[in-house]
């Protein structure tokens, strides 16, 4: 129920107008006094209030800014800590921002700047999509143990909503993966995490969204958003790392959530693959004349006893 009444007033909001830091912000709601108890709507009245909205720029604490731009309103994080706490939502380690976008609350945007030091972000190109789905499929299988002992299904990763798409230019990588129940049917749709990620010089800027398979494409438009419009700050950037800088000891790995990448095993052995036709049919055609040669050898002996 509070989530139904926070995306409410969001949208109420959005309908209206778009969201400037000077014009248009909410008013504090009358119950939100000092010494009373706080509601969603009185904390969400103070983040519409302190939030900032497209088309404006809003900083990341001391990393980044980024440009909002189409419906997205970026709330800080004293407020959005507040308006998760009584969403009883958890504030993420790292916590920033929240980013809200067209589908409000319904399908809230966790912004965080994890300090892990310098991440060699173009060591993905080494990696297919195939190499990051099979090793995010181990890290999964690896983690379901410890969903056991604690009575939660064990889980899977079934495929790519949005296969891992890297801006070598921006240093920027964003993925989504379908990660459901095993038990689940093979054509079942199911609970989806966006992952938009900016690399800097001292660590990364991490987006992350939870969503539906419905709700990928307006979610997808988001985090592209957030990350075209997403800059470092002087000296914070990629491009401004140092050799002596301190560097992730987890590296691109750990950026993902992964505990291991490793080469994708191939699903065609040589039997089943194109490669085997020649080779069989040579085969055939070598035991075939093999065969003949000793009939003819057989016949001939013969012959010769009859002589």
């Amino acid at each position: 129920m509070r989530r139904i009444v926070l995306a409410a007033v969001l949208a109420g909001v959005l309908a209206g107008s778009a969201l400037t830091p000077s014009s248009q912000a909410a008013s504090p709601d009358p119950a939100a006094a000092p010494g009373a108890i706080e509601t969603p709507r009185s904390a969400f009245a103070e983040a519409l209030r302190q939030a900032t909205g497209a088309p404006a720029r809003a900083g990341l604490g001391d990393q980044a800014t980024v440009r909002l731009s189409d419906d997205l309103l970026l709330v800080p994080k004293e407020p959005a800590a507040r308006v998760l706490n009584v969403s009883n939502l958890p504030v993420p380690k790292d916590f920033v921002a929240l980013l809200i976008g067209s589908d409000g609350m319904d399908a809230p945007g966790m912004v965080t700047f994890v300090p892990s030091g310098f991440v060699d972000s173009d060591a993905v190109a080494a990696w297919t999509a195939n190499d990051i789905l099979y090793s995010l499929e181990n890290t999964v299988e690896q983690q379901n143990p410890a969903r056991i002992q604690h009575g939660l299904q064990p889980l899977e990763a079934r495929r790519w909503v949005l296969a891992p798409t890297y801006n070598p230019a921006k240093h920027q990588l964003s993925w989504a993966a379908l990660i459901i129940p095993q038990s689940a049917p093979r054509e079942s749709g199911g609970e989806v995490t966006f992952h938009a990620i900016g690399f800097g010089r001292e660590g990364y800027i991490h987006l992350s969204v939870v969503t539906s398979e419905q709700g990928a494409s307006s979610v997808q438009r988001m985090t592209a958003a957030f990350l075209d419009g997403l800059n470092f700050g002087p000296g914070k950037a990629y491009s401004d790392v140092k050799s002596e800088d301190r560097r992730s000891p987890n590296g691109l790995e750990g950026a993902m959530g992964i505990i291991s990448l490793a080469k994708a095993r191939s699903s065609d052995s040589f039997w089943s693959s194109d490669r085997a036709i020649p080779v069989v049919g040579g085969a055939v055609a070598a035991i075939g004349a093999l065969a003949l040669v000793l009939n003819l050898y057989r016949q001939m002996r013969i012959n010769s006893r009859r002589m």
